[in-house]
């Protein structure tokens, strides 16, 4: 599978996201007539359609030409474009976003890679132009996929539990009350093709992983329609 495919499958597999994601993002802060920032909206735009519902208006940032065109027609067809704009952002500007100083409410993100939402200079960057808050929702700590990549990456728990303490850190030092939010979903995938084929792209990045395939295929097969996938949101609040 490559990344769209993935990406298109997990959200089906992902039953509960609207009883249980979007409840949980909006029980973090108040969205009601904000101008958001929204990193990395995926190929739906789907959390911006949502949060469009409360937020005055979304600018959504992807660095994929394919991504924002196919985020656009999504906009496009639930009649959002005045609510919600669609960028492309080239993966330079992640570090230095070509907007002023406390230009939003709220800057978000979903799901964004540890490597992008650890950086220091990616976490300066959404402080210096939120006005008062960032919340960013985080692959969980205690579920089935830390432990299925832990066959291949030992030690993985402890590596976001380092990865949520590096964040909370950071905002803390760049002058932000700091909160959490945990939540837990059930995926329920229509087959082991799948499931393995989400997960090989997402964690293994489709490359040859010897010996742990076989360990990993079992574990992934007795999941397929109840797999632990857990969450948790990082809110940072600006105190002055």
């Amino acid at each position: 599978m490559d990344f769209t495919e993935a990406y298109l499958t997990i959200v089906k597999a992902s039953k509960e996201r609207n009883t249980k994601e979007l409840p949980t993002i909006l029980s973090c802060l108040d969205f009601e007539d904000k101008e958001c920032l929204e990193i990395g909206c995926g190929p739906l735009a789907r959390l911006a359609i949502k949060l469009s519902g409360f937020a005055k208006h979304i600018i959504c940032l992807e660095n994929y030409d394919e991504t924002v065109r196919t985020a656009l027609q999504a906009v496009t067809q639930a009649g959002l474009e005045k609510k919600i704009s669609v960028q492309l952002l080239k993966k330079e500007e992640l570090y230095k976003l070509p907007f002023s100083d406390n230009s939003f409410d709220v800057v978000y993100g979903s799901w964004l890679p540890h490597a992008l939402s650890t950086s220091p200079e990616f976490l300066d960057e959404i402080t210096r132009v939120s006005r008062k808050y960032i919340l960013l929702l985080m692959p969980g700590i205690n579920d089935d996929l830390v432990k299925m990549k832990s066959f291949v990456y030992p030690g993985e728990k402890e590596r976001r539990e380092e990865y949520k303490k590096r964040i909370s850190r950071h905002l803390k030092q760049n002058g932000m009350r700091v909160s959490y939010k945990e939540e837990t979903l059930l995926l329920d995938f229509e087959t082991e093709e799948d499931i393995e084929g989400v997960f090989y792209c997402f964690d293994f990045k489709n490359q040859d992983i010897g010996n742990k395939k076989a360990k990993v295929d079992s574990f992934l097969e007795k999941r397929v329609h109840n797999l632990k996938n857990s969450f948790y949101c990082i809110i940072g609040e600006k105190l002055q």
